[in-house]
């Protein structure tokens, strides 16, 4: 079976001006590259990622990427000017020469109104990615993120929308349990609702513990809400990501995260689990020869 690690970064801190990364994540505060990033593939087996972006409006970051063109990344999702429809049209017809773009994503959290993706000018914008053919990575880091993202779809039923790290839940919080957990399964099927909205079972780890990722977890730590995920977009809209450094902030291996993906989804059909590790991320990002 092709997998498909449908969430990765690399980064060279010198080469551009990160907000993120930075001191307070030490682990990764440094220099993470393609030879680093195959080692990482290689040691569970894969040979097909999508490289997605740290940077707002950067394509050089993108072509960076892409004009590096390493034979495991199938896939570029860039950061563009989803503030100016002219700008975004030219940055689109620049990165549209290379083969292996296939997306564009924005840090919703880095824009001061948390309701800028339903403003007029984002909306604009994200008809011209549709236009494109081009697909968006909804990262998100507010819960009014995710009770957006089912207005967005409405409105650009063409647009190809993938939720980042099944939108974050506070997983061990007493908050979590007591209220948000209600309100995150109401907007997450609500979203689901849209059958362009596909969700990334990724950057689980480190969600358990945010600050110091001291706290354990197992399987059993995730299981509802994979369970959740699964509820409400089934097997043919959701995906596998490793979110490949960040991960490894929890101290855990690449390899180990990849299995307890693996195990969260066990128990479906192996026509489904294919689907979760491979077949989805090649279709919705519409990836080229796929090892």
């Amino acid at each position: 079976m092709s997998e498909v690690d449908a969430h990765f970064h690399v980064w060279e801190l010198e080469r551009f001006s990160y907000p993120w990364p930075n001191s307070e994540v030490g682990p990764i505060f440094r220099d993470i590259g393609f030879t680093e990033f195959a080692a990482a593939l290689e040691s569970a087996g894969i040979t097909n990622a999508v490289f997605i972006q740290c940077l707002n409006n950067c394509i050089d970051e993108a072509k960076w990427v892409l004009e590096f063109n390493h034979p495991y990344i199938k896939g570029v999702v860039a950061g563009v000017d989803l503030n100016d429809p002219v700008n975004l049209e030219n940055q689109l017809n620049e990165l549209g020469q290379y083969e292996k773009f296939v997306g564009v994503r924005h840090m919703l959290e880095w824009e001061k109104d948390p309701n800028w993706v339903l403003s007029d000018c984002a909306i604009e914008c994200l008809k011209i990615v549709a236009a494109h053919g081009l697909s968006f990575d909804y990262e998100l880091m507010l819960h009014s993120h995710l009770e957006n993202l089912s207005a967005l779809a409405d409105a650009i039923p063409n647009l190809r929308i993938v939720i980042n790290h099944i939108a974050k839940p506070l997983l061990l919080s007493s908050e979590y349990l007591s209220e948000t957990c209600p309100l995150w399964k109401k907007s997450l099927h609500a979203a689901a609702a849209h059958p362009n909205v596909y969700c990334k079972i990724s950057g689980l780890v480190t969600e358990v513990d945010p600050v110091t990722h001291a706290i354990p977890f197992s399987k059993e730590t995730f299981s509802n809400h994979i369970s959740e995920v699964l509820s409400a977009f089934g097997s043919e809209r959701c995906m596998l990501g490793s979110d490949w450094p960040v991960l490894e902030l929890t101290g855990k291996s690449y390899k180990e995260v990849n299995l307890l993906h693996k195990s969260l989804i066990a128990h479906l059909t192996a026509e489904e689990r294919q689907m979760i590790i491979g077949g989805n991320a090649k279709r919705f990002y519409r990836l080229q020869s796929i090892d």
